[in-house]
C-alpha cells in the first residue's frame, strides 16, 4: 500500500505541471476568444462536441493527431537527452520530399518493397538532417537551437525549389511533384477520411521508445546526459555519440511524419503543405512532460482541438487559429513552472491584500536588520 501511494504521488508530481499548463492555456485562450468577440464557453463546447459528433469526425481527430504523434515523440526523445530540436519542421519536410521522389520515380516495384523503401527513405532523410545538427554541435560546438532554426529555413526553401523547378509535375502551375505510384500508398482506415495506417506505426514507435528509454543502456545514458551532462562525462559516457544517436533518431521520427503525410494523405509533395506539424510537436511534447508514450495522448488531445476547430470554422466564422494560440500558451506555461505555482497558489493576489502587504513589509524589515 505504501509503495502504491508513493508511485501515485510520483505520477501526480510528473503530470501536475502539464495538466495545470493545459488548463491555464485553455483559460488564457478563452480570454483571447472573448476579447475577439466570441463566447469561449460556446466555442469550447462546440469544438469538443463536434469532434465526437460522428464516426467521420472521430476519424478526423485521429488523422490530425497522427503527424503530431511523430513530431511530439521526436521532440521528446531529443529533450530526454537535454537537446532542443527546433528543426522538426525542416526534418519533416526533408522526409516528405524524399518519400515523394521515391514514391513517384521508383517504378515497377511491388508494394511490399516500394512502400517500405519510401517510408525508410523519409526516415533516413530526417535522420541525416538531425545527424548534421549533432555533428555541428560535436565538431564545432555550434548550439543546436541556432543551427536547427537556420536549417529549417534552408530546407524549406530548398524543397520549395525542388517542387517548383526540377521536379514539378508536368503541366502543373503550382509547386508540386508528380503523384506517387499506387504501390507507395499507405492505406486508409476509413474511406473519405485522412486517417491512415500510419497511426499504428506512430503508436508502435512511441511504445518501443518508451521501453528503450526505461529499459535499455542507451536510454539510461540519454537520461543521465539530460539530467547532468558533467556527471555523464565524468562517468565515461561518450556524450558525442549519444548526441548523434539522439538527434538522428529525433530527425528520423520527424521524417516519418513527412512520409506519412505524403504517402497517406497528399500523395505528392505540395509546396507549403505543412500545417506547422514540426512546431506543433513542441507543444505536444511539452504537454506530455517530454515522455514518448504520453506524447501520443497529448497528440490526440491536440487532434481533438484541431479537428473540432476546423469543423467549427466551416460552420461559423470562428477562426481555427485559436488552437495555435493555445499550443503556444502550453509551451509558455510548461516552460515556467514557477509561474504556474504562483498562479495556482494565488501568491500574486495574497501580496496585494492588506495582510499580505503587512507580511511582505515585515519580511523586508527582518532582512534589513
Amino acid at each position: 500500500m505504501a509503495n502504491l501511494k508513493k508511485n501515485g504521488k510520483a505520477i501526480w508530481l510528473a503530470v501536475k505541471t502539464p495538466i495545470l499548463a493545459f488548463v491555464l492555456a485553455l483559460i488564457a485562450g478563452g480570454i483571447l476568444i472573448a476579447i475577439s468577440g466570441y463566447n469561449p464557453f460556446w466555442v469550447y463546447y462546440q469544438v469538443f462536441a463536434l469532434a465526437f459528433s460522428s464516426a467521420k469526425n472521430i476519424a478526423s481527430v485521429f488523422a490530425q493527431a497522427t503527424p503530431l504523434m511523430f513530431t511530439g515523440v521526436a521532440y521528446a526523445i531529443a529533450a530526454k537527452c537535454g537537446l532542443v530540436n527546433l528543426g522538426l519542421e525542416g526534418q519533416m519536410l526533408s522526409g516528405a520530399m524524399m518519400s515523394a521522389l521515391l514514391g513517384a520515380y521508383l517504378k515497377g516495384l511491388p508494394m511490399i518493397l516500394h512502400l517500405p523503401i519510401c517510408v525508410l527513405g523519409g526516415a533516413l532523410a530526417g535522420a541525416a538532417i538531425g545527424g548534421l545538427t549533432a555533428w555541428l554541435k560535436n565538431r564545432f560546438g555550434a548550439r543546436e537551437i541556432i543551427t536547427t532554426v537556420m536549417l529549417n529555413e534552408i530546407i524549406a526553401l530548398f524543397v520549395s525549389y525542388l517542387c517548383n523547378d526540377p521536379f514539378r509535375a508536368e503541366g502543373s502551375i503550382w509547386g508540386m511533384t508528380e503523384t506517387i505510384q499506387d504501390s507507395a500508398v499507405i492505406g486508409k482506415l476509413m474511406k473519405n477520411t485522412q486517417l491512415t495506417y500510419a497511426i499504428f506505426l506512430a503508436i508502435a514507435l512511441a511504445i518501443l521508445l518508451e521501453i528503450v528509454m526505461k529499459r535499455s543502456v542507451v536510454g539510461y545514458k540519454m537520461q543521465v546526459i539530460g539530467k547532468n551532462l558533467r556527471a555523464a562525462q565524468t562517468a565515461g559516457i561518450r556524450v558525442n555519440r549519444i548526441f548523434l544517436f539522439s538527434f538522428a533518431l529525433s530527425g528520423a521520427l520527424a521524417g516519418l511524419c513527412g512520409a506519412s503525410m505524403i504517402l497517406g494523405v497528399n500523395f505528392k509533395f505540395i509546396d507549403g503543405f505543412s500545417d506547422n506539424y514540426g512546431w506543433s510537436g513542441i507543444s505536444v511534447a511539452a504537454l506530455a512532460a517530454y515522455d514518448p508514450l504520453f506524447s501520443v495522448v497529448s497528440a490526440i488531445l491536440f487532434g481533438i482541438l484541431k479537428a473540432g476547430a476546423m469543423i467549427l470554422n466551416r460552420t461559423s466564422n470562428v477562426p481555427k487559429e485559436f488552437v495555435s494560440v493555445i499550443q503556444a500558451f502550453v509551451v509558455v506555461f510548461v516552460a515556467a513552472p514557477n509561474m504556474i505555482k504562483a498562479i495556482c497558489s494565488f501568491q500574486w493576489l495574497k501580496k496585494r491584500l492588506p495582510a499580505g502587504k503587512k507580511q511582505e513589509n515585515r519580511k523586508h524589515k527582518e532582512a534589513g536588520t
